[in-house]
């Protein structure tokens, strides 16, 4: 099924498959239950931080498509979630 790009500041996505050693990573949308597979970094310090997340890890991801064919993403920023004590 062909996925639209999210449309907003971000959205929080769980980390379900960490960064391979091409860079790749998947995220998965827990309101809407769609997956993206990550390809693409704003900058190498954006990558790095998101290489450094475990499975299971939330953060806030602004996505934009890097392909036309696949579902291949660029992230464009992240933060980490805080949850509330």
């Amino acid at each position: 099924m062909e996925q639209t790009p999210p449309n907003d500041d971000g959205r929080s996505y769980t980390i379900v498959d960490d960064m391979n050693e091409h860079g790749g990573m998947t995220v998965v949308d827990g309101s809407t239950n769609s997956t993206y597979q990550l390809v693409e970094y704003d900058n190498e310090s954006l990558r790095r931080e998101l290489s450094s997340r475990e499975i299971g890890d939330s953060v806030t991801l602004q996505l934009d498509r890097a392909g036309v064919r696949a579902n291949v993403w660029r992230a464009s920023r992240a933060e980490p979630v805080v949850l509330a004590a």
